[in-house]
């Protein structure tokens, strides 16, 4: 089995996801893909070739075909069939290992945990033990991409959680009881909590530690260490992203945005935005409402 090597979870990104119901009588079509995939079966079993190895799409399994691989269905299927879908990209080309070199990081608790600080190696089938979670965690990123109140990042941070808590699981079963999942179950917590209380304007790195009830400097190092931004940062930036949402999509007044998203201060806002964007709040919204009238 090969395993794949993606650099930095931190630059890992979603581009979009789906759910695929075939009837019986469908092929996987051959497909040479653009991006990375990983699909987790719902319902039945497709299987598909990729070179001269054959994997299956089935419940209770993940499947991860990586950028630029061709593959294609072996056979009809006989049953209806169904199974969630998300493709994604990395700011560096995945890796592709053998078995052994694999294994040779994963079996080592020491090597590993250096080799992948801030990286995921993954085999290209992930059996689970339970998947309820799992489609749970797809069934919240197919509703938010099609949530008229859309918004990208809440897309990129469910995704983020989802590649943490598969990594865990490919760490655990390779190392077994000699696996820490600590760091990657704290990252975890913390972007999700960071994703439920962004735009409460009180919400702060302090305000997270005491929910956490961790020290707030240890936090900071462990999310850093892994996400390669501090806390604060983050926090930010989901606040940014959030605010362009509505700059783009809402008539709502600039500085009414601002709160909205979590900054207690109008000024801070615009200094943030402008920090980030290179551009205020109000030019960025002018510009794409001026590209929409030039496009109609």
């Amino acid at each position: 089995m090969k395993f794949i090597l993606f650099p930095k979870l931190s630059e890992l990104y979603a581009n979009n996801c789906g759910v695929a119901i075939l009837n019986p009588g469908w092929i996987h079509p051959e497909r040479t893909l653009h991006t990375s995939v990983l699909i987790l079966g719902k319902k039945s079993r497709v299987e598909i070739k990729e070179d001269s190895e054959v994997f299956s799409i089935e419940p209770e399994k993940f499947t991860i075909l990586p950028v630029e691989c061709t593959h294609k269905g072996i056979k009809h299927i006989t049953e209806p069939t169904s199974y969630y879908w998300i493709h994604f990209t990395c700011a560096e080309e995945p890796q592709i290992l053998n078995e052994r070199e694999a294994l040779e990081v994963l079996s080592n608790q020491n090597v590993a945990q250096n080799r992948l600080d801030n990286a995921l190696l993954l085999p290209q089938e992930i059996p689970l033990k339970g998947s309820n979670e799992f489609l749970d965690l797809f069934h919240d990123l197919l509703f938010e991409q099609e949530n008229p109140s859309f918004t990208p990042q809440k897309i990129q941070i469910l995704f983020r959680l989802l590649m943490i808590k598969i990594n865990e699981i490919v760490l655990s079963s390779y190392i077994g009881d000699k696996y820490d999942s600590t760091k990657f179950s704290l990252i975890y917590a913390i972007i999700r909590t960071i994703f439920e209380n962004f735009t409460d304007c009180d919400f702060s790195v302090k305000m997270l530690s005491n929910m956490m009830t961790y020290n707030p400097d240890y936090l900071g190092r462990a999310f850093k260490k892994l996400m390669s931004k501090s806390i604060g940062d983050y926090i930010i930036d989901q606040r940014i992203k959030y605010a362009i949402s509505l700059l783009v999509e809402s008539n709502n007044t600039v500085e009414s945005i601002a709160y909205d998203c979590g900054f207690a201060s109008y000024r801070n806002f615009v200094r943030q935005f402008k920090s980030r964007k290179g551009e205020t709040p109000s030019k960025l919204r002018l510009r794409h409402r001026t590209m929409h009238i030039t496009n109609m």
